[in-house]
């Protein structure tokens, strides 16, 4: 299993389950180089973890904002495009099954609503899969709260990004 880590609660809480469940998996992380010495921090920290768990780490830095505007993208649609064509890549690499990416409930809902507004059919009213080709999103279940909760009680410390406050 090839982890797609931040170090927010979401991700952190996957890879503690994954390792204590007994996975084989490495972690991997994108540093959009957008938040300035924030993103830089996040590497810092999820390396920092991955040493822990003796877990291997894969990590790669973006000119997001570049990429964006020669691909006539938003920053967001951006690093998704960079981050999952850098996790194939990775995924072969390492000969690893499947991507995990660590999305939750809220998650989930935030995307049905976004499609709703889109107007989407039935498919889109369906929300985020929990398995798409070799992408699995084993926390689709648990909310946010869960998810700290669980890290709350291993005194396990994850990095909070900025730039969610603005939502």
């Amino acid at each position: 299993i090839l982890l797609a880590i931040s170090g927010g609660a979401d991700s952190v809480c996957l890879a503690l389950l994954l390792k204590e469940s007994g996975f084989n998996f490495e972690m991997v992380h994108c540093n959009f180089m957008i938040r300035g010495k924030e993103s830089d921090q996040d590497e810092k920290f999820v390396s920092q973890l991955a040493r822990s768990l003796d877990v291997q780490f894969f990590s790669k830095s973006f000119s997001t904002v570049k990429y964006a505007k020669q691909k006539r993208l938003s920053v967001q649609m951006a690093a998704r495009e960079l981050r999952y064509n850098w996790f194939e890549e990775v995924r072969k690499k390492t000969n690893s099954d499947f991507i995990a990416v660590a999305h939750n409930q809220e998650d989930n809902q935030e995307t049905f609503f976004i499609n709703l507004i889109r107007g989407t059919g039935i498919r889109g009213l369906m929300g985020i899969d929990v398995k798409k080709r070799n992408i699995v999103r084993p926390l689709l279940p648990f909310s946010r709260l869960e998810i700290e909760k669980y890290l709350n009680e291993r005194n396990q410390e994850f990095r909070q990004d900025s730039s969610n406050k603005d939502v």
